[in-house]
């Protein structure tokens, strides 16, 4: 096999494995510098920080299915392990994140509903404005 025919099998090779969805991802909202996106499953929706130049770095694990923004704070819930039975709420302080933030100083959670109730009477948090029902 000659140099050419190499480099036009690898090319078809790296063709056939994206379309077969090995490499798929997809982002589904994005507010500021965070989205909310998931690598290859569909169902495994993490809630990231956009650092730019093609990266990001995870601020709430799978499975998110719920996330709103106001423009500071981003609010998220999720189904740890896409356990339905368990419901955690997490706050983004996006004045305390940045890349190479420490999560604990930006990230407040895991939240139970009345914690998270009573953070947002506190700190007027936005509504969760983006729901993926398959998720919930």
């Amino acid at each position: 096999m000659n140099a050419h025919s190499k480099i036009t099998a690898v090319v078809f090779l790296c063709g056939l494995l994206t379309g077969c969805g090995l490499f798929d991802s997809g982002v589904v909202w994005r507010g500021g510098h965070y989205e909310l996106a998931w690598i290859d499953i569909p169902d495994n929706v993490t809630l990231y920080y956009d650092a730019g130049n093609n990266s990001a770095i995870g601020r709430v694990e799978a499975r998110v299915f719920a996330v709103g923004w106001d423009g500071r704070y981003v609010v998220a819930k999720q189904h740890p392990k896409g356990d339905k039975s368990i419901t955690n709420y997490f706050i983004v302080d996006s004045q305390k994140d940045a890349p190479f933030a420490d999560v604990k100083q930006a990230v407040i959670g895991p939240l139970t509903e009345a914690e998270f109730q009573q953070k947002s009477a506190q700190l007027k948090l936005p509504p969760f404005t983006k729901v993926l029902e398959s998720l919930q």
